[in-house]
C-alpha cells in the first residue's frame, strides 16, 4: 500500500518524461494508465492498481526539481528500475546498493530524470 494518495510532477517536456517513466517504472510493476490531451498540454497517470502518480504539462520554465521514491518489492526490482531508467535516458545518481546512512536494510538506486528530478526505487527489507 502506498503512503500517499497521489503525487504530481509538472514538466515542460511531457512526451519525453512520459517515455522515461513508462520504461523506468515498468520493472516496479507501475504502468501508464492514461494520457489526456488538454489545451494546457495534457496529463499522464501511472500506477499499479490505481493511478497514484501524475505527470502534468506546464508552459514556461521547467519547475524546480523534486525527489520521489517508488517502493520496490525486492532488491531485484530496484536493480531493474535502475537499468531501465538509465536505458530510458536517466542519469546515474547512485547505483543500487545498501544506504547505511538511512539504515542497514535500506536498498536503493537513484536516477536523475530528463527534467532534473531525483527518482529513487527503494526496498527496505531483508535481502
Amino acid at each position: 500500500m502506498s503512503i500517499f494518495d497521489h503525487l504530481s510532477l509538472r514538466t515542460t517536456r511531457l512526451e519525453e518524461m512520459q517515455r522515461f517513466y513508462e520504461a523506468a517504472l515498468a520493472p516496479l510493476g507501475i504502468d501508464r494508465k492514461f494520457l489526456v490531451d488538454r489545451p494546457d498540454g495534457g496529463v499522464a497517470g501511472f500506477g499499479r492498481d490505481r493511478v497514484e502518480f501524475f505527470l502534468g504539462a506546464v508552459q514556461g520554465t521547467e519547475p524546480t526539481p523534486a525527489h520521489i521514491a517508488f517502493r520496490a518489492n525486492d532488491r531485484e526490482e530496484v536493480s531493474a528500475f535502475y537499468a531501465a531508467a538509465l536505458a530510458a535516458g536517466g542519469t546515474d545518481n547512485g547505483a543500487p546498493g545498501i544506504r547505511p546512512k538511512y539504515h542497514e536494510a535500506y536498498y536503493a538506486a537513484f536516477v536523475i530524470d530528463p527534467a532534473g528530478n531525483n527518482v529513487e526505487a527503494v526496498f527496505q527489507g531483508p535481502a
